[in-house]
């Protein structure tokens, strides 16, 4: 049996006729009369009644006119089914760390959204070292850490930031016209806590001991609080990168420490490397705002 089958009986069945059902499907009556007699062969019944006044339905015409009209009716959404699942998205989750530009976040859903329609991106926003639990743990599709990332892992630097400190603005190294380590020297400096220090500031702190300098180092978890910390642990200088010393600290003159190269904050983007063909499509998306 064919689609086209019940068009036809239900043409013939709707008009009551095979002369008016062929006018209506434009095609001529014996055609329709041979398309029909081969439907009831098929099905091994007769559909139609024959009688000097025109047709009936027997039966099981009429069991099978109700059939076929939710056949159709099928098959017309059909289509329809097979476009809304070619609309679902799939999510993709990134995890970002603690002071991350918000507008640089935007930038890169703009991005996705343009590129990859049928991407759902979600932010968690987590440490270095939790995303990349998070992501072994496949609770992740992809990080950035602000720490050298695992060699099994794929990964690619995104961006490098100057981490330096910012000083209060009534300090007197406020004036300074640069910032060098020795400036540091039983200065009340606040950084993160240990737990939730990358690696870059962990190698600068020791560059710093190594150089003989001892501040009075400050340890704190914020994020979004920097200006609270400081001020509750009265600390002279927060060691940040620029970015959240210009949004989180208004008014502290920020600087980079001369003589320590290595002072960068690194952002790093990573993934597995067995993954969904849409979370390699975002990771390259992302890396491509990210330049």
């Amino acid at each position: 049996m064919e689609i086209r089958h019940l068009h036809y009986f239900i043409a013939v069945a709707e008009e009551g006729s095979f002369n008016r059902a062929a006018q209506r499907l434009l095609i001529s009556q014996p055609s329709l009369s041979r398309q029909i007699i081969s439907l009831e062969r098929r099905l091994g019944h007769r559909l139609f009644e024959r009688t000097s006044r025109g047709i009936n339905l027997t039966p099981g015409g009429d069991a099978l006119l109700q059939h076929a009209r939710q056949i159709l009716g099928m098959t017309a959404a059909t289509q329809e089914v097979v476009s809304e699942a070619a609309r679902v998205r799939q999510a993709v989750s990134i995890g970002v760390p603690p002071g991350t530009p918000g507008p640089w976040l935007l930038s890169v859903v703009e991005a996705v959204d343009r590129s990859i329609p049928h991407a759902a991106l979600s932010y968690l926003e987590a440490t270095s070292s939790e995303q990349l639990r998070l992501l072994h743990e496949g609770r992740l599709d992809v990080c950035l850490i602000h720490q050298s990332p695992p060699s099994h892992h794929v990964s690619w630097l995104l961006r490098e930031e100057p981490l330096g400190i910012a000083v209060r603005r009534d300090h007197p190294l406020a004036d300074s016209p640069a910032y060098r380590i020795g400036d540091l020297h039983s200065l009340r400096v606040l950084v993160h806590a240990r737990e939730r220090t990358p690696a870059q500031q962990e190698g600068l702190m020791a560059a710093i001991s190594a150089a003989d300098v001892r501040p009075h180092w400050q340890f704190a978890q914020f994020t979004e609080h920097a200006l609270a910390c400081a001020r509750a642990t009265r600390s002279d200088a927060v060691m940040v990168g620029s970015h959240t010393a210009a949004l989180q600290l208004p008014g502290w003159r920020w600087g980079p420490l001369e003589g320590l190269p290595q002072a960068v904050m690194t952002t790093w983007l990573v993934r597995q490397r067995q993954t969904r063909a849409v979370v390699q499509e975002v990771a390259d998306v992302v890396r491509t705002v990210g330049e």
